[in-house]
């Protein structure tokens, strides 16, 4: 009965705050009709302006590939799993920070002044499996956007509890965003991760853990319009100049599909006393630094 009411609080709680937030402010949600050109050009057949947009592609992709490690998948726990009959309920913040003196990040948010940390919130429902096996499940927010994120990974403890080995675990996750417009986002990747426990006064646990992180990331951009102020269809000139006037009007564009690869090592520690157990964690990327701050419960 106590699990059941911890995990319905969290499952409102994350509910509430994915309503919430969005309807007081968007200035992180993403406007990637700012990554190209269009000069508009008057004459010949021109209702409003002719000309054809050009997109700057550099600027997606350094945009996916930082958005790729700001929803990328937390660690948030050492490498022993729960046991077959274990379950795992954690909130979690976590603080990315960002180089907001990049053109592409001032461009690419609503207000089109990016702050230097984007902050996120997190629920993680985990659970055991037999064999040392583990699945987890993510629900996250982007404060101050109306994107959230889903995610989903399944652990493997390769060594866990024998004698003075440190515990070793191998995880492969999936994790995709939600609620943009303009951004179709996912990466999938794989972590290793070492861990030890160490027993204080025979009542708490320490448990630090180091690791390495492979993340793909894989973005795409939704139908993207660079003069929206201009309400025509796309029309093109069957007989441009020299031999007709140039009538072209094309301001709409599509970035296809952009992959990248992200090499992330992270540390943290586990302090566990009872079934409460808080989590602080760090990790690099390219460019990215990601810290996770978890507090939740173990049975």
């Amino acid at each position: 009965m106590l699990l059941r009411k911890l995990v319905h609080a969290s499952v409102a709680s994350m509910l509430l705050m994915l309503a919430s937030f969005p309807a007081f402010a968007a200035d992180n949600d993403l406007v990637l009709s700012r990554f190209a050109t269009f000069d508009p050009k008057g004459g010949g057949d021109c209702t409003n302006a002719c000309g054809v947009v050009e997109p700057n592609t550099q600027e997606f992709e350094s945009l996916v590939g930082d958005m790729g490690q700001i929803i990328a998948p937390r660690i948030a726990n050492p490498a022993e799993t729960l046991g077959e009959a274990g379950f795992a309920v954690n909130m979690m913040t976590s603080f990315t920070t960002i180089d907001d003196s990049q053109q592409y990040w001032n461009d690419a948010v609503e207000d089109g002044d990016a702050e230097p940390v984007f902050f996120t919130g997190h629920l993680q429902v985990r659970k055991g499996l037999p064999f040392s096996f583990e699945v987890s499940g993510d629900m996250g927010y982007i404060f101050n956007s109306e994107m959230f994120t889903l995610g989903s990974a399944v652990k493997w403890a390769l060594n866990e509890g024998f004698y003075y080995f440190p515990d070793l675990a191998i995880r492969g996750t999936v994790n995709t965003l939600m609620g943009s417009r303009d951004l179709q986002l996912t990466t999938a990747g794989g972590d290793m991760s070492l861990s030890k426990s160490f027993g204080i006064a025979g009542i708490t646990e320490l448990i630090p853990y180091v690791g390495y992180q492979m993340l793909f990331i894989f973005g795409s951009s939704r139908l993207l319009n660079a003069y929206p102020q201009d309400p025509r269809p796309p029309q093109f000139e069957s007989n441009p100049p020299p031999d007709g006037p140039d009538t072209t009007f094309s301001p709409e564009f599509v970035f296809d599909t952009y992959s990248t690869q992200v090499n992330r090592l992270f540390f943290g520690a586990r302090l566990r006393v009872w079934i409460l157990n808080i989590v602080a964690e760090g990790a690099f990327g390219n460019q990215i630094f990601q810290t996770t701050l978890s507090a939740g419960v173990d049975f």
